[in-house]
């Protein structure tokens, strides 16, 4: 009977950090502003996403902002962390621009679906516990309505190198 409860516990510990896919900001991160009154619409919190600027594998310094259709940052000094939003719906794509040594680079970065990496990460650690009850909560996962997820981002990476 030990073990069930054991492996009960695991199971809703799991479960419950599968529904944990905003961190808040961070204090030590830089904020965004609004555009419009948009931007606030179904706003699920935010995430200190981390911002980097690269040649080839290398980190550089570079002057940075993020734009969207509903909110920006002011210019930062990259490497660093910006707390963008993560929306339950209506997250849009963001344009990451970078300044290095008198060259500006920009891309554009679609949201992804963090409630989704969430619940794999959660199944792949259930899995590795119990193989079986990791399938029933991928089962699950995918199962799951998909209107309550949340879209954000994790980490934003600008190459100099094209």
């Amino acid at each position: 009977m030990t073990i069930y409860k054991l492996l009960l516990g695991v199971v809703l510990s799991l479960s419950v950090a599968a529904c944990t896919t905003v961190e808040g900001p961070s204090d030590k991160a830089i904020s965004v502003s609004y555009k419009n009154e948009a931007g606030n619409s179904y706003l699920a919190g935010y995430n200190p996403v981390p911002v980097r600027a690269a040649v080839g594998k290398k980190s550089v310094p570079a002057v940075c902002q993020i734009t969207s259709a509903n909110f920006e940052s002011p210019s930062f000094q990259s490497p660093a962390k910006v707390n963008l939003p993560a929306y339950s719906r209506g997250a849009q794509k963001i344009t990451l621009s970078c300044t290095h040594e008198e060259e500006t680079k920009a891309v554009t970065v679609s949201p992804e679906n963090l409630s989704a990496k969430a619940r794999a990460g959660s199944a792949i650690g259930v899995a590795l516990l119990c193989p079986i009850c990791g399938v029933g909560v991928a089962a699950a996962g995918a199962a799951k309505n998909k209107d309550s997820d949340i879209y954000g981002f994790v980490n934003l990476d600008l190459s100099f190198d094209d």
